[in-house]
């Protein structure tokens, strides 16, 4: 039987699998899945993965335009660039890939592209805020809902937080929301239980909400702390998770609110860093839940004074299922951050390391470490039968320690 851990170990005693990595290639960036089809992105370069027929190169997405604007382009997000600093920063990405229902959406740095043939070739669409971060979006950014697509911008700078929206599949894009209340929104996400639009925001404890997008407006279901500071959501039939995104906060809490008490989040768990994104998958009648958290370098610009980075060197990733109500939280990877040259010389920015998440009914989870010290860039699949053994076979590495 394969393990049903991967990376560098869990607590109490881990091992480390290499059942499950795909036959990809390096720096490989997980997009999403759609159809069976696992979509995905080493640099620019677009392809598809599927367990028949294996990897598959689609097409590469475009540089903007001529001129000074392709040479700032290529700096920012081209290969040479990325290799030539990789030693001294470490790996970082600037590409996202988002299947839609008949097309593709992309962003490269601070341009959205769309393909209508199945990433064979692109155009641009719409141009992110200049105060954009340096991957233009979050994974978390675009979701489909109500025959719409929707984009949060994620700006770092003055301009107002917005939610896109595109009735024609990623063509157009019109305002949807737009506030000065947030600095940005970090996601959008539909509600298949619900059929809702949800949203994230952060990052100051006034601006940090889970709410939902009605009508042109945010409506917060809860905020005014860090507890609501969340990146990804996970939907299940009876509540709504996250993990809290907070460098700086002495204890990272993991959050369930359930629908009948929509005011009131329950702490189900605990970890040592940011938790950045989740994945829902359904096993054998229960519902598992993933969270990656984050290996963050520098400090937090919204932090109070004198509260610094405590999220440590390695980045993780915990799951639990409705067996346990989300009490009982398995590591199901561990992996250490990559150390450049950087690291050791002060004032040099560096990379933090990230764990990218998808996840699929019939697949299972797929595992996307980046800018880590081993299995940077692999994308590592989980099948659902093990995710369903880990309770059977091991204890909870994070038990629920509830107030």
């Amino acid at each position: 039987m394969a393990e049903p851990y991967v990376g560098e170990g869990r607590r109490n005693g881990g091992h480390r699998s290499r059942d499950g990595r795909l036959d990809i290639g390096r720096a490989t960036r997980v997009g999403g899945v759609r159809d069976g089809r696992l979509y995905c992105t080493r640099g620019r370069t677009v392809g598809v993965w599927t367990p028949s027929e294996g990897y598959a190169r689609l097409g590469r997405l475009p540089t903007p335009g001529d001129g000074i604007a392709n040479v700032r382009f290529r700096l920012r997000n081209g290969a040479l660039a990325k290799r030539f600093l990789r030693p001294v920063v470490g790996s970082w990405t600037t590409t996202n890939l988002w299947p839609l229902r008949d097309a593709l959406l992309a962003t490269v740095g601070r341009r959205v592209f769309r393909s209508a043939d199945h990433g064979r070739s692109w155009e641009p669409v719409h141009r992110l805020p200049s105060s954009s971060g340096p991957m233009g979006v979050l994974p978390t950014s675009v979701c489909l809902h109500d025959g719409a697509v929707y984009l949060a911008e994620y700006t770092l700078g003055d301009d107002p937080a917005r939610v896109l929206r595109s009735e024609d599949d990623g063509r157009s894009w019109e305002t949807y929301v737009e506030t000065t209340a947030v600095r940005h929104f970090h996601g959008v996400f539909h509600d298949p239980y619900s059929g809702d639009l949800w949203a994230t925001s952060g990052d100051t404890d006034d601006e940090s909400a889970v709410g939902r997008l009605a009508d042109g407006r945010f409506l917060r279901v809860g905020d005014g702390s860090q507890r609501w500071r969340a990146v990804g959501l996970s939907f299940t039939p009876s509540s709504v998770l996250w993990g809290m995104d907070c460098s700086y906060a002495a204890d990272i809490e993991l959050l369930r609110l359930c629908r009948d008490d929509a005011a009131v989040p329950a702490t189900v768990g605990r970890t040592d860093a940011s938790a950045y994104y989740a994945a829902t998958l359904p096993v054998n009648g229960e519902v598992w839940v993933a969270v990656a958290t984050a290996a963050e370098v520098g400090t937090d610009s919204t932090a109070p004074a004198g509260r610094g980075n405590r999220s440590g060197d390695v980045a993780r990733v915990l799951a639990a299922s409705s067996a346990s109500a989300y009490e009982e939280w398995y590591e199901l990877a561990a992996f250490r951050r990559r150390r450049p040259l950087g690291s050791i010389t002060p004032g040099v920015p560096t990379a933090s390391a990230y764990v990218f998440l998808a996840a699929d009914e019939e697949m299972g989870l797929f595992v996307n470490p980046f800018n880590t010290r081993t299995d940077h860039g692999a994308v590592i699949r989980v099948p659902p039968e093990q995710l369903s053994r880990i309770a059977d076979e091991a204890p909870a590495a994070y038990p629920s320690r509830c107030d």
